[in-house]
């Protein structure tokens, strides 16, 4: 497990110390973030490297909260959950508001919009799915001959994780502990029939492996469209106290179209007006 560094900086004080200048050596804590390599969301490789949504949103915080030491820490979803659950003081700039309440955390004001999951396939295996649009997950899960995977410990949407855990040990449904980029090399190869992805992380993936053009989605029933997420820190007088730093210095921040344009990175023109139209909705869902 990690542990929260506190960085004493003993050996530089006591030079300043000595030369007078007691009042300039100040103990700084490390402020540790919990960050995924989630494209578009978080990209941590590649030529794409830094900017994703969350990246954008994670260097705004870590230039305005100069009063800690920032170490970036990446992880899995099953860790960072892992990390929470075991009271580890650390921080993650995007997360859904369910899931956080569950893991009992210290929650922000909503940060980012997003737009819905879809249930993702090949153009050509499209018939496997009928008509049906918007997709009833509970449905396609229970079709043993069709095949989806899915992420051990991502969160979707709320009536999304509902229809996961519910079908949960479904020999059509994998859960495994691989990357998204892997599981959506077996989707191209035909090892499964559909994933959950954003719609722009699909075309994201599908770019990176030169799939242009081969995936087609479908809405999935109850989704509402559109979601935010949130930076959330341990649930503890310590994560607390960091939330409140965050929600100070952000409340202004969220309204300016340089951050608004973090929540519209890596969406096609005609996606992007639409997390446009529904942004101001999280500022107004904001205390």
């Amino acid at each position: 497990m990690l542990r929260f560094l506190k960085r004493t900086g003993l050996l530089a004080c006591a030079g300043v110390y000595a030369l007078g200048f007691a009042d300039l050596c100040v103990a700084r804590d490390t402020l540790t973030w919990a960050v995924l390599h989630f494209p578009p969301f978080q990209i941590l490789e590649g030529p794409h490297r830094g900017s994703g949504s969350f990246d954008g949103e994670l260097q705004v915080l870590i230039d305005k909260l100069p009063e800690f030491d920032h170490k970036v820490v990446p992880m899995s979803f099953a860790r960072r959950k892992e990390e929470f659950m075991a009271g580890t003081n650390i921080c993650t700039p995007g997360i859904f508001r369910a899931p956080a309440l569950a893991l009992k955390l210290a929650l922000s004001q909503p940060m980012l919009t997003h737009l819905d999951n879809r249930v993702v396939f090949l153009k050509d295996r499209a018939e496997l799915f009928g008509a049906d649009d918007p997709i009833d997950l509970n449905g396609l899960f229970d079709r043993r001959s069709v095949i989806g995977a899915v992420v051990p410990g991502r969160s979707y949407a709320p009536n999304i994780d509902q229809a996961i855990e519910g079908h949960r040990g479904n020999p059509n449904l994998l859960s495994r502990a691989l990357e998204t980029t892997q599981l959506f090399q077996m989707l191209l190869d035909g090892d499964i029939h559909y994933l959950l992805l954003f719609s722009h992380e699909a075309a994201f993936l599908a770019d990176r492996f030169g799939a242009n053009g081969r995936l087609g989605n479908r809405a999935i029933a109850g989704t509402p469209p559109y979601l935010f997420t949130h930076v959330a820190c341990t649930g503890s007088a310590w994560g607390n106290a960091v939330i409140g730093k965050v929600n100070a210095i952000m409340h202004g921040v969220r309204g300016q179209p340089e951050y608004r344009a973090y929540s519209e990175r890596w969406y096609p023109p005609e996606d992007r007006e639409r997390v446009r139209r529904f942004y101001p909705q999280m500022l107004r869902n904001s205390p």
